[in-house]
């Protein structure tokens, strides 16, 4: 995932028309951070940035490094990025035969459209900005930079302990409401895994089709099926800490390594018609939180 900058703009500038045909292309400077990183132990509003993609996209990698880039901007404890292998690029082909998909991320990308929207896009703490919930490349650093302008509804802390014999972590998560909840509150566990290699299509260089791409974020899991647990089945009082614990066993059938996966746990409004916010979002590792 590493590429010069001079390779990236030369390979714009002479494949534009070709990129224009596949997938969005990545074109825009990343913009300075508004919001500088949290160094305090006070709560903090932290971004989901869900990065929808798939190996057959050859513009999606460009969306990954942007991604990678405002992370590093404001911090990975404040931005949160999981990358949702799904739809018509992430299918499974003999050149491209890992596939990368998951039950969660087919059902999510089916509720919310990313796919048929054309990737890549992304979804900021699933809200809507200027009359649009799916966002393009472009808007992720702007969108990311309101985000966490805003003053957070709770906290989430979070610690795991891991167990090497049954290869199960158990999460221990404590939400702290700073203003009141609603029965529409989810909480929602999530497994990503960093350092995965396989085949990616990018149109950024030469040949395209990139037998060793490192793959980072990628969603493997849910810990509470896809759209979470209700926290509480009445509306719940600002001041209020609620105490949850989550525990998911890699399956014997997958070669997933523990030390390079972390859980990424966010509360969001699922329930509610108008709006699916993400209220707030934390990622701690699965091994040595």
């Amino acid at each position: 995932m590493k590429h010069v900058m001079e390779q990236w703009l030369i390979v714009c500038a002479i494949g534009a028309a070709i990129l224009a045909t596949s997938c969005d292309v990545v074109t825009d400077p990343l913009e300075k951070p508004i919001v500088p990183p949290d160094t305090s132990e006070a709560v903090v509003q932290n971004v989901l940035l869900e990065d929808y993609t798939g190996h057959l996209c050859g513009n999606c990698p460009a969306a990954a490094d942007r991604a990678k880039e405002i992370q590093t901007l404001y911090g990975k404890k404040r931005v949160i990025v999981v990358a949702v292998h799904s739809g018509h690029f992430a299918r499974t082909n003999p050149e491209y035969p890992t596939d990368w998909r998951t039950p969660e991320g087919e059902e999510l990308n089916t509720a919310f459209g990313n796919s048929r929207a054309g990737n890549p896009n992304g979804l900021v703490n699933r809200r809507e900005r200027n009359g649009k919930f799916i966002l393009s490349v472009q808007d992720w650093a702007s969108a990311t930079a309101q985000e966490l302008e805003r003053t957070p509804e709770l906290g989430i802390k979070a610690t795991t302990q891991w167990d090497a014999a049954t290869r199960t972590v158990t999460a221990a998560v404590e939400l702290n409401y700073l203003t009141a909840g609603d029965p529409d509150n989810y909480l929602v566990g999530y497994l990503i895994e960093d350092g995965l290699v396989g085949d990616q299509l990018d149109y950024r260089v030469n040949p395209s089709h990139v037998e060793e791409f490192e793959f980072e974020h990628v969603l493997r899991a849910s810990m509470t099926g896809t759209w979470g647990e209700q926290v509480s089945p009445t509306a719940i009082a600002s001041g209020t800490k609620i105490q949850k614990q989550l525990q998911y066993t890699f399956p014997a059938d997958k070669t997933w390594k523990p030390e390079n996966c972390h859980l990424v746990f966010f509360v969001h409004r699922y329930n509610n018609p108008d709006t699916k916010e993400v209220l707030q979002v934390i990622s701690v590792p699965v091994i040595g939180s």
